[in-house]
C-alpha cells in the first residue's frame, strides 16, 4: 500500500501528465533496449566469417521490427503534444464512431508485423532452428 502512495497512485491516475509520462517513458525504454538489440546483432554480423543474407539477413529483420514497433508509441508521442507535424484527427487511434481509424488500424498492424519481425530475426540470430534440429538428432 506503502509503494503505490509513494508513486502517486490515487485518484489522480489517469492524468494527461502521467499518461504522457508513460509514453516518453516507453519510448526512451524502447529506444534504450532496441539500439542495445541492433548493435549486439550487427556487431556479430560485422565480425561473422560467413557473407550475405546469413549474416545480415538476422540485421535486417532485427532493424525493421525495430522500426515497425517503434511507430505506434511515436504516434502516442506526437499526440501528447498536439500532434506536432499532423493534425491530431489523423493520429487518433479511433474515429468518431468509436472504430479503429485508418491510423489505428496502421498502428495496428504495424506493432504486430514489427513484432513478428523482429522475433523471427532474433531466432535466426540465435540460430535457434539448427539448436533444436541437433537436440533431437544427437
Amino acid at each position: 500500500m506503502l509503494l503505490v502512495t509513494a508513486f502517486g497512485a490515487g485518484s489522480d491516475v489517469a492524468t494527461d501528465a502521467k499518461r504522457a509520462w508513460s509514453h516518453h517513458f516507453t519510448l526512451g525504454a524502447d529506444l534504450v533496449l532496441y539500439g542495445w538489440l541492433i548493435w549486439t546483432v550487427a556487431s556479430d554480423a560485422n565480425r561473422s566469417r560467413h557473407s550475405g543474407v546469413r549474416s545480415w539477413g538476422p540485421l535486417c529483420l532485427v532493424i525493421l521490427g525495430c522500426l515497425l514497433a517503434l511507430l505506434d508509441i511515436t504516434r502516442h508521442v506526437l499526440l501528447d503534444h498536439g500532434g506536432l507535424f499532423f493534425k491530431e484527427q489523423t493520429l487518433a487511434m479511433y474515429s468518431e464512431n468509436g472504430r479503429l481509424s485508418p491510423a489505428g488500424k496502421f498502428s495496428q498492424i504495424s506493432t504486430i508485423v514489427g513484432l513478428t519481425t523482429l522475433i523471427c530475426g532474433i531466432v535466426w540470430f540465435l540460430d535457434i532452428p539448427a539448436k533444436i534440429i541437433g537436440k533431437i538428432n544427437a
